[in-house]
């Protein structure tokens, strides 16, 4: 099975544009490293040599490295309280159960975004926009995160 996910991860095209279910790939010589577009999410991290992945695939549970904004953890009730006004907000944030814009990409980085809508204002009455960064550097995954809250 992994021997046809790194067939398939090397035969994507890079740059392209993603649908839904499509994982985005990053490679360099010593690592292949595959991206969820629905919340940015880390899913491989695979050593090209000995071909091991180093990120949590178990069939028990569907999520692997998620990205938790703008919430870690639970709020009591799933909700709090901003300037006399209960937001509601689930466990984790909402940013997994966002797809993410591809705003730079090349063969070893790329860079994705989310910014507030409609829907993110039910419960973060926030103008932002969240961009991670994922770049090899030889042996290494560097993972930037940038939150801008716009006034």
């Amino acid at each position: 099975m992994l021997k046809s996910l790194l067939t398939g991860a090397v035969s994507k095209f890079i740059g392209e544009k993603t649908m839904e279910n499509q994982l985005l790939t990053l490679k360099n010589n010593e690592l292949t490293v595959q991206i969820n577009p629905k919340g940015a999410e880390l899913t491989h991290v695979i050593e090209n040599k000995n071909k091991f992945d180093f990120i949590w695939n178990g069939s028990e549970w569907p999520k692997h490295a998620p990205i938790l904004f703008p919430a870690i953890g639970r709020s009591t009730d799933d909700e709090y309280l901003l300037n006399q006004k209960i937001y509601p907000m689930q466990q984790h944030g909402f940013a997994s159960d966002y797809f993410f814009e591809i705003i730079d990409q090349k063969e070893d980085q790329i860079s994705l975004s989310l910014k507030d809508n409609e829907e993110t204002y039910q419960s973060y009455p926030f103008q932002f926009e969240l961009k991670v960064t994922y770049q090899l550097v030889s042996k290494k995954l560097k993972i930037q995160f940038e939150i801008k809250i716009c006034q």
